[in-house]
């Protein structure tokens, strides 16, 4: 393809995601899902070598989850009232990613001829609940409800990457106290390296006067990112914390650094930088899903045997999930049990298995199964949320007329 033909193939993909997301606010329907089936379309008529997209795709997918929890993050008003919602989504997300690892990990070991090592390692990714996909879609839900999503999609998401590497940290080294004690050591170090990089950026956008700074500070964030990854530390909790400390500046400034930096400063960053990563974020994602469409191999999915533990595994994330929903969902409500969907994360995750750990005996269908499948069901739940929220307005205006 000539440059010409490239920007107007990007031009029509952004228009189509467009459409898509408008599409997704009026029928429930994830934008992610029409991507990925354009993607599938269009991967008919042009012939891609897959092993070609996987560093692109990768690129992509590392980039827009940064945007994403970043996005989310920024979403996010800590205060008192929000301590037991904070508690019972990061109850949520870390019960439920062990939960889910733990089934589908015998599960896979039980079916395949599989390592319990590569069978963990391999749960892992299919158990983390996509930011990507959730705090796009929950738009149109109660404030509790999707500020409780956000935040346990985001967690999953921090959580789910954390385990995945110490699984394989643990499978490369013969010494697992050894690789406990460097796992917790590398946690806090970066907690405390996060916590000082996220003033040391806020306070920096004081002092540069130029109007160009925004995509400076992401270029800084995604440097500090991968300097973070290659060190083996865990940056998403960099972006967490710097996104959930600009969105929540009164909280961190105040008594002497209140004096540092004034509110409107701090208002006007906070106000560029949810423009540029909401922006940024639907850019990326539209690119990713539809690569992803496009280097799928649809034969695959007439693997019988896949599908059937594709729904197997799909029918057990639910089951832990509706259980853990019983403790800490209450006083919440629907539609929180079908909003659970697998994406950009679980993908990502895949690719980065390292090539000594390849298990061949898993079928990579399974993958693209279980997004389809848990976003189909996230979709089935919204729109019937939105039939009761629809119902019950139409009722309580019946009742308000036959008042009046």
């Amino acid at each position: 393809m000539t440059a010409y033909q490239l920007i107007i193939a990007g031009s029509l993909a952004i228009i189509a995601s467009y459409l898509f997301t408008e599409f997704s606010k009026r029928t429930s329907i994830p934008s992610v899902l029409m991507l990925i089936g354009a993607g599938a379309i269009l991967g008919q008529f042009y012939t891609i070598d897959s092993a070609s997209l996987a560093q692109p795709l990768e690129v992509l997918g590392i980039v827009g989850l940064v945007m994403i929890v970043l996005e989310g993050a920024l979403d996010l008003e800590l205060s008192k009232e929000r301590i037991p919602l904070i508690k019972k989504s990061l109850g949520m997300a870390a019960l439920g990613l062990i939960g889910s690892v733990l089934v589908i990990a015998f599960l896979l070991y039980f079916v395949f001829d599989m390592t319990i090592g590569s069978a963990f390692l391999y749960a892992t990714p299919l158990s983390v609940i996509s930011s990507a996909i959730v705090i796009p879609s929950v738009d149109q839900l109660r404030p509790d409800k999707k500020e409780f999503l956000i935040y346990e999609s985001c967690i999953s998401d921090i959580l789910g990457i954390m385990l995945f590497y110490f699984i394989i940290g643990m499978l490369h080294n013969p010494d697992p106290v050894q690789e406990v004690t460097n796992f917790s050591v590398k946690l806090l170090v970066t907690i405390v390296i996060s916590i000082l990089t996220s003033f040391g950026l806020i306070f920096l956008f004081k002092f540069i006067k130029t109007k160009v700074k925004i995509f400076l500070f992401l270029a800084i964030l995604m440097g500090l990112y991968a300097i973070e990854k290659s060190l083996h530390l865990s940056p998403l909790i960099l972006i967490l914390i710097f996104g959930l400390m600009l969105k929540n500046n009164q909280l961190v400034f105040r008594g002497a650094l209140a004096n540092r930096i004034s509110k409107m400063e701090l208002k006007l960053m906070e106000h560029n930088f949810h423009i540029i990563t909401r922006e940024t974020a639907f850019v990326l994602r539209t690119f990713f899903f539809l690569i992803f469409g496009m280097s799928m191999v649809l034969s695959s999915l007439l693997d019988v045997k896949a599908l059937v533990l594709s729904v197997v595994i799909t029918s057990m994330m639910f089951l832990v999930r509706w259980l853990l929903l019983k403790i800490f969902g209450k006083g919440i409500g629907k539609p929180l049990l079908a909003v659970a969907p697998r994406g950009l994360i679980t993908v990502l995750l895949f690719y980065s298995i390292p090539s000594d750990l390849i298990s061949t005996a898993f079928p990579e269908s399974v993958i693209l199964y279980v997004v389809i499948f848990t976003s189909l069901i996230m979709t089935f739940g919204l729109i019937k949320n939105q039939k009761v929220k629809a119902k019950s307005e139409q009722n309580d205006g019946e009742i308000l007329e036959a008042v009046g």
